[in-house]
């Protein structure tokens, strides 16, 4: 068993690596962009390790891949390596945690962050004193059903239950009574005069960062500058799978909201997930009319489900206006490991964190 740095020329190898075990990876093309079209890059001559994987006989039969990204602390820049594709053929997985160990090993990073982590590959990370991110509201997710017929035809296909056509619009009609609040309600409960749809990412948004920054010096902030945040979303707005609503008031942008579909097969649901939320003033209306107006959208575009979190205290308000469904999910899929004794201090507390959607590894899942 060998255990090696990930090259460019291992794509196809992971390729099938990845579809041996029924999960999908990026084109090569966006998978090369993940560390070519990175800012952390830019103008710099920077060494990084893009992740390694476990070799047998010349197969990869294993792999775990991470790429960098900038956070933003007390004014402070921390460079963050981010955790993605952690699989190993079953044969093999007893080997996983050598993948693990080698990636927090690297000593360029000052902190790692895994955002889709299940249960078994978090107790291995636990081993390794890796930690959740200490918000228990990251165990939740809300969502908006748009197309219930959908919705309950997928439900029943996932626990294989067959139903016939009239079973099911009798279904359909005592769940659209029982929950006619929650499937309607959310139409009527904004104001879409100051929300415009941005149509590319450009300096604005380098001064909107300036002014999230000095909102808040004190909490870990994703870097979402022009170039950072074109370098995560450039791909969903060429391909008309993302959105951006700014609102306004006096012709100055107030807040930003940023929507990404997604459908994983043909068979599955089409879902729009709210990836970030930027409110700029003290005003809840801000947050309200930004998603009002993206379930709307998410309506448009024929997507079933429309799902966001409550990363941040202050938008509990928010989404409960809303009165969306919520789920439990199985666990905290957020986790992270600093090798900066003084930031790890600073991230074992829960006033420290303010994570979205957008962080970690979306850029690879969605």
């Amino acid at each position: 068993m060998n255990v090696r740095k990930v090259s460019i020329k291992d794509y196809k190898k992971i390729q099938l690596l990845f579809k041996r075990n029924n999960l999908k990876i990026l084109s090569f093309k966006r998978w090369k962009d993940l560390w070519s079209k990175n800012p952390y890059f830019k103008n710099k001559k920077k060494d990084w390790i893009k992740g390694w994987v476990l070799e047998y006989k010349s197969n990869i039969v294993g792999h775990f891949g991470s790429f960098p990204t900038y956070y933003n602390l007390n004014e402070k820049l921390y460079k963050c390596s981010v955790l993605y594709g952690w699989v190993v053929d079953r044969k093999f997985r007893s080997f996983s945690i050598l993948l693990l160990k080698k990636i927090f090993n690297q000593l360029n990073a000052d902190f790692f962050l895994g955002s889709t982590t299940n249960i078994k590959a978090g107790r291995i990370m636990e081993s390794l004193k890796s930690k959740k991110i200490p918000l228990n509201k990251l165990r939740y997710t809300f969502f908006i059903i748009l197309n219930l017929k959908k919705t309950i035809e997928f439900f029943f296909k996932k626990k294989k239950f067959k139903i016939n056509k009239m079973f099911l619009n009798f279904f359909q009609y005592i769940i659209s009574i029982l929950f006619k609040k929650k499937l309607n309600s959310w139409s009527t409960k904004f104001d879409e005069s100051n929300i415009f749809k941005c149509k590319k990412i450009d300096n604005k948004f380098n001064l909107i960062w300036k002014k999230i920054k000095r909102k808040h010096k004190n909490l870990l902030l994703l870097q979402r500058d022009k170039l950072s945040l074109n370098w995560r979303l450039n791909y969903f707005l060429k391909e008309n799978k993302a959105w951006i609503f700014f609102s306004y008031n006096k012709k100055k942008i107030n807040g930003y909201a940023i929507c990404v579909e997604n459908q994983s097969s043909r068979n599955s649901l089409k879902k729009a997930f709210l990836i970030d939320l930027i409110p700029l003033e003290e005003d809840k209306n801000i947050s309200i009319n930004l998603i009002g107006a993206s379930i709307k959208e998410a309506k448009k575009r024929n997507c079933d489900i429309f799902e966001f979190k409550v990363f941040d205290k202050a938008q509990k308000p928010v989404i409960s206006f809303f009165n969306p469904f919520e789920r439990k999910l199985l666990n905290n899929p957020f986790y992270y490991k600093s090798n900066n004794e003084k930031l790890g201090k600073m991230l074992n507390k829960e006033k420290y964190w303010i994570p979205a959607y957008i962080d970690g590894d979306s850029i690879v899942n969605f």
